[in-house]
């Protein structure tokens, strides 16, 4: 799979509440962006991260974004492909987001993680 072309992700997990589960083989974090002086603008308020173990990097991202306009929407990233998929006038509690979030990672996520593609050389064993 591809990941996500966002990297804002790597900063938001140093500076958020995460909570941590695993959906069908996929390390899920689950991210919670406090309002800051720095940064009051932000424009995510909460995160789904959907983790490929293979990759280290998230695949997949349900957010709960602000938009210019002063509303909010629930996108989905999955690789470079974003869509919209609910607009709120006020945004809905972690909670709320939670339930919907793991349900659209469900939905999307392929059954199992799958192996990178082999280059066709062999790896090198290790001597010790």
């Amino acid at each position: 799979m591809e990941p996500i072309s966002d990297l804002t992700w790597i900063r938001q997990l140093s500076l958020s509440s995460v909570e941590r589960l695993s959906i069908k083989g996929f390390g899920i974090a689950l991210v919670s962006i406090p309002t800051t002086p720095l940064h009051h603008e932000e424009r995510f308020k909460y995160r789904l991260l959907a983790f490929d173990p293979w990759l280290g990097k998230p695949v997949l991202s349900v957010d709960l974004e602000s938009d210019i306009l002063g509303g909010f929407c629930l996108a989905l990233q999955l690789g470079r492909e974003h869509r919209i998929l609910a607009r709120y006038d006020s945004p809905p509690s972690l909670p709320e987001f939670r339930e919907r979030a793991l349900a659209e990672a469900e939905a999307a996520l392929p059954q199992a993680p799958l192996p990178p593609p082999s280059t066709g050389r062999a790896r090198k064993r290790r001597q010790d």
